[in-house]
């Protein structure tokens, strides 16, 4: 006869067994992360969520004072309400139809214009807005072409574009009522006629609903 202490042994061992095959059914029946993380589609549905206001710029023209920029918006409105950088689009997205779906899904668009934005050249010496595929052309044009708001933001002591130096799809921006953002010790009030008018644009928004 089995004594006690092996009793005991094979009821321990079968409580066990029991909870193991409890908790793997449990696992089982739970959605499965994917082993490579979050798919495309998913990261771009996360891209898209985040763009109250967006904010268009280059960085060989003015990364610096854009920077400046969007940490005082994002102290205002909070951070994933402001999209900057182009970075943030997934691998493997068309940055085309992605940048058109986050700009015309935006409720604000800033174009940030210093003293080079209108003559930045490519690696070929060619002028990058006459390139249709210059991602700050495509940000444009997507705004214009969708209603949404822009605010043309001059930076460096930068004056608005004649239509003659855009191309034609960008001959609109010209008319958009813009400001001016200058250096210290004149740029936090300049910032702040700025939020007070992407306040009145988002508040306005909001009514309309």
């Amino acid at each position: 006869m089995p004594s006690r202490n092996n009793l005991t042994d094979v009821k321990i061992s079968a409580m066990r067994v029991s909870e193991q095959a409890k908790q793997k059914t449990i696992q089982d029946s739970q959605p499965k992360a994917s082993s490579q993380g979050v798919g495309l589609a998913d990261q771009s549905e996360q891209v898209i969520n985040i763009n109250n206001i967006f904010i268009s710029y280059r960085r060989s023209d003015s990364a610096d004072v854009t920077g400046r920029i969007y940490d005082r918006l994002i102290q205002q409105f909070g951070r994933d309400k402001v999209f900057k950088d182009v970075d943030s689009i997934p691998l493997g997205i068309d940055f085309r139809k992605q940048l058109d779906k986050v700009v015309s899904g935006c409720k604000i668009l800033l174009v940030v214009i210093g003293n080079q934005w209108l003559e930045t050249k490519d690696s070929q010496s060619k002028r990058r807005l006459d390139n249709p595929r210059d991602h700050v052309r495509i940000e444009i044009e997507s705004a214009l072409q969708s209603g949404v708001p822009v605010i043309p933001t001059l930076v460096r002591g930068a004056s608005m574009p004649s239509e003659d130096d855009l191309p034609s799809s960008l001959k609109d921006l010209v008319y958009r009522n813009g400001i001016s953002v200058r250096v210290d010790p004149d740029f936090h009030k300049d910032i702040d006629r700025l939020i007070a008018g992407i306040e009145t644009h988002l508040k306005g928004q909001i009514n309309k609903k």
